[in-house]
């Protein structure tokens, strides 16, 4: 690529934000190239539990947070962790996270992701019309969520109330109704909730590589690292690590959490930062799930996966509040490990590990919108636990912000709220 090289639209990013972004613009008659430093789908979107979640409208940030946030971070055994080393760094973080739990914002932060979740199906469907194969690797089965004591499916009742009153499709289930579904789940569950309209994924790096097949075969994909992105005069600068550069008219910062650092370079301070994520597969003859379930007071995902090499099934989740830097905590791997042989009796080794990096805000809505001091800079990152779910909905709002600039109702999730 030459120094005069151009196009219209630069996306920053090829996970599934990056691609459906790209894609919708694409449908909307935009020239667009897209840029990953590694490969479509390698980073977050490779390695979540596969789950569009259009259920997953309750911030992380809530009211409880308050009096169960010592043994939260305290206890050995629990869910979530902090890296004290990192916690100078992180402190501003969670002072801005502190301020969202309470219960006005938490009840305005789930009205906004409710909204946003109501689009899941709709907005992806030009692009699966687009890509059929892409579409068939999309299991209708539903989500579980299984509770180990009936107190704690209790005390969720709360929650279920409000996901009833956002429009949230679910049903609470007795121990023996979710048995039906999972007979794995007998003796380890007082009962839970089914979101029927939740769907899981086959591979979720297979489905997204697969949704940008358009992009990779027009040549709309570059293999680069973004270092420096600049305003010029003619339009918007990007530098790459090799010495590369490319001018775009206008640029979609997609690039999870990467994206703070280069949001910065335009005057953009967003509060993204990372919680790591972690993930273990077992290589197995027979999945003993037929759908994502997650035994909610461990706070991970057991979801079933298929490919070409037969049936595994993938253990996610956990919170790491950390950094992008350092190796992977042996803990939070032990800690999945431990928890899925106990519920469900597995005796085959693991087959595989993985770390990963979700683009997290305080207030757990992510960022879309125009930069408020370069116009010609769309942000669309901070999805969290969420990205895939989110990805069509994202996809189309940006090409609408290019078109249009930013909907009234969209200025919850505007970069310009920081």
């Amino acid at each position: 690529m030459s120094d005069s090289e151009h196009t219209e639209v630069a996306v920053i990013g090829a996970g599934a934000v990056g691609v459906a972004c790209a894609l919708w613009l694409r449908r909307s008659g935009h020239e667009v190239t897209m840029i990953e430093r590694e490969g479509i789908a390698s980073g977050t979107s490779f390695g979540n539990a596969s789950t569009l979640a259009d259920y997953g409208c309750l911030p992380i940030a809530r009211p409880e947070i308050w009096r169960s946030m010592p043994s939260l971070l305290l206890s050995p055994d629990s869910p979530f962790v902090i890296d004290w080393k990192c916690l100078p760094r992180l402190s501003p973080w969670l002072m801005r996270f502190m301020g969202q739990c309470n219960a006005t914002r938490f009840r305005a932060n789930s009205e906004m992701l409710a909204r946003l979740l109501s689009h899941t199906y709709e907005d992806y469907q030009p692009l699966l019309d687009a890509a059929p194969a892409a579409a068939g690797m999309i299991q209708r089965k539903g989500c579980l969520y299984a509770y180990g004591k009936a107190e704690n499916l209790q005390a969720a009742q709360g929650d279920i109330r409000l996901r009833d009153q956002l429009g949230i499709q679910q049903q609470v289930l007795t121990a023996d109704e979710l048995i039906a579904l999972e007979p794995a789940m007998a003796g380890h569950t007082a009962g839970g909730v089914l979101f029927p309209s939740s769907c899981h994924l086959d591979d979720p790096q297979v489905f997204i590589d697969t949704l940008a097949a358009p992009l990779r075969e027009e040549g709309r994909l570059v293999t680069a690292e973004v270092t420096r992105l600049s305003s010029q005069a003619s339009g918007m600068l990007l530098e790459y690590a090799d010495g590369r550069r490319l001018m775009a008219d206008r640029v979609v910062l997609a690039a999870g959490a990467w994206s703070a650092h280069l949001a910065r370079q335009i005057g953009d301070r967003i509060p993204l930062d990372t919680e790591r994520g972690y993930h273990i597969e077992f290589d197995l003859e027979h999945s003993p799930l037929n759908r994502p379930t997650c035994p909610v007071e461990s706070a991970f995902y057991m979801t079933p996966l298929r490919g070409a090499e037969g049936p595994r099934l993938r253990v996610a989740g956990t919170v790491e509040l950390s950094s992008l830097a350092g190796p992977a905590n042996p803990a939070r791997f032990d800690y999945l490990e431990t928890r899925v042989r106990r519920v469900l009796g597995l005796d085959a080794p693991v087959a595989r590990r993985w770390l990963g990096f979700r683009p997290t805000l305080p207030d757990s809505v992510p960022v879309i919108g125009p930069s408020p001091n370069e116009p010609r800079v769309i942000h669309a990152y901070g999805h969290q636990h969420i990205g895939v779910t989110l990805a069509g909905v994202t996809g189309r709002l940006v090409s609408e912000c290019l078109a249009e600039g930013l909907p009234d109702w969209l200025a919850p999730c505007s970069p310009a709220r920081f």
